[in-house]
């Protein structure tokens, strides 16, 4: 099984698109899309790095995704998450077969005065063969 890596630089926009594999930044009150591959196993993994709890809704993963907060399994990985802050190990991770579906990764962190510098969600999308 060959993994395909993205060759993307990670940059902080409200609305970015990830095609199958790639990196974003979001904001509070941005919206991620990631457009999967239908038919291979694909690993999404959310993280914060910043000093305010993230506020995070997955939307659009099909049923039977391995869905993963710090390393515990859950039910569902089309939820609300809230990732504490300073917390780059702490992860939200969803692994199995997409579906080629359309995810949607919105941050409902409110911005503050700081402009969301710390309210970005990091966001890695890997399609793996």
């Amino acid at each position: 099984m060959s993994t395909a890596t993205a060759t993307l630089t990670a940059t902080t926009t409200q609305n970015p698109v990830i095609s199958q594999s790639g990196t974003a930044n979001i904001t509070g009150g941005g919206v991620c899309s990631w457009n999967t591959k239908n038919g291979s196993s694909s690993t999404i993994t959310i993280s914060n790095t910043g000093s305010n709890t993230l506020q995070l809704t997955i939307a659009g993963a099909p049923n039977g995704i391995q869905a993963f907060v710090e390393g515990k399994a859950v039910d569902n990985l089309n939820s609300l998450f809230f990732i504490p802050p300073n917390t780059p190990t702490y992860t939200v991770i969803g692994f199995g077969d997409f579906k080629g579906q359309t995810v949607s990764i919105q941050n409902l962190t409110p911005t503050g005065s700081d402009g969301g510098t710390d309210t970005t969600a990091q966001i890695v999308c890997v399609v793996q063969g």
